[in-house]
């Protein structure tokens, strides 16, 4: 996999990069920025391959061994992330990590290893014995010159800082994640004209225990549903040329946008509203984006839902029941465009702030357009440094 626009003249070094690339759309969007921000910035022509991160977690078709460690003999770097390799509940893997493998595995490498745009998920709650083996990965490989790590700006680090300490957020960089500045093509989407005014809507259905469930067990689906219908319902009452298109971005998520869809009122879900197709990983990311890019508004569950969203300049509000899409609204001083669902809250301001959206996108769309510029700059910065460091692996290598 290739970086687009890289230059030829430039010192070639080949990435193996450890990620998921078939988990959900978002991936590949952060992909996409990712490759396109290191090809404008480093000082190298840098030839990405793909080495899927669910073959050894979920599939377990792959392991960390001496396959592996030929496949990083023939690269010049490894890079592994972005994905939220630090999960706190996680305690029955070695590292206490998303990955089943030794620090001293990767310290050992006979390349060297970027971490990169890393999460910290404690969905799930935060075990102790996932936190002291975490910690004692963290201390073999942080003092390592052929390790760098850095910590997506979702509210990551505040975890980390929470329930690690305060040594360990303090030594992993924080940086944007590349679905901000993803790239999708322009696409023909069936049932929308070129000038259509719609709200792309990203319902998210992994998880359902945690997304749609009371304190006490009751499921929610039926009344969030009902929620959402009424919300968008009620938008397109008020505006007859507004449509609406849900935008899965995993086959889980058909379940939320079918529940929605079965509370619409019958004639408006038969006019007026369209479900997107889903190809998965490569082939099917830039489709999806293309329409965060066209919508008019935008309503996200998942993280790179509004990432994008922000990065294309689109009214973007969210519905967390996750914390990084809660953290990332708050780390660009967004919070109040990211609304809670509980069986406590109340998704009408949701409505109410989209309809403000709509009458007045362009004071959004400036204010989104300046956070991305900001965020690029960082980026770049960033990026130099990494230029610094991988000068200084490759010629001790060399």
């Amino acid at each position: 996999m290739s970086d687009p626009d890289a230059s030829s003249e430039m010192r070639k070094l080949m990435v193996l990069h450890l990620a998921s690339f078939v988990g959900n759309l978002g991936d590949n969007a952060m992909h996409d920025g990712e490759y396109r921000t290191r090809a404008a910035d480093l000082p190298f022509c840098l030839d990405h391959r793909a080495c899927e991160v669910r073959d050894f977690i979920h599939w377990h078709e792959r392991s960390f061994d001496e396959r592996f460690v030929a496949d990083a003999a023939r690269a010049d770097v490894l890079v592994v992330g972005g994905f939220s390799l630090f999960q706190l509940w996680r305690d029955t893997t070695v590292s206490g990590t998303y990955l089943d493998v030794t620090a001293e595995f990767f310290a050992n490498l006979p390349c060297p290893v970027l971490f990169h745009g890393l999460g910290c998920d404690a969905t799930r709650g935060v075990n102790p014995l996932a936190v002291e083996r975490t910690c004692a990965f963290l201390d073999v490989l942080l003092p390592r010159e052929n390790c760098r790590f850095s910590l997506r700006n979702d509210g990551s680090v505040d975890l980390i800082r929470a329930h690690l300490g305060p040594r360990y957020a303090d030594a992993m960089e924080i940086v944007p994640d590349g679905g901000l500045f993803g790239e999708p093509r322009s696409h023909v989407h069936a049932g929308l004209s070129a000038d259509a005014r719609f709200i792309a809507v990203n319902l998210a259905g992994d998880m359902p225990d945690k997304r749609y469930r009371s304190a006490d067990g009751v499921d929610l689906t039926e009344r969030f549903a009902r929620e959402v219908a009424d919300g968008l319902g009620a938008l397109m009452a008020e505006d007859p040329t507004l449509q609406c298109v849900f935008v899965p971005h995993i086959y889980s998520d058909f379940e939320p946008i079918s529940a929605v869809l079965d509370a619409f009122d019958d004639r408006l879900r038969r006019t007026r509203v369209l479900v997107a197709g889903l190809a998965q990983g490569e082939a099917g990311w830039s489709a999806s984006f293309d329409l965060y890019r066209r919508a008019s508004a935008a309503i996200s569950m998942r993280y790179h839902a509004s990432l994008g969203s922000i990065g294309f300049g689109t009214p973007v509000r969210g519905i967390s029941t996750h914390h990084k899409v809660e953290g990332q609204f708050a780390a660009y001083g967004l919070a109040e465009r990211c609304h809670p669902f509980s069986e406590h809250s109340d998704l009408r301001p949701l409505f109410a702030g989209l309809a403000r959206d709509l009458a007045d996108p362009e004071s959004v769309r400036r204010q989104f357009l300046e956070i991305r510029g900001s965020e690029r700059a960082r980026l770049s910065r960033y990026h130099g440094e990494v230029a610094t460091w991988l000068m200084g692996q490759t010629e001790a290598r060399a």
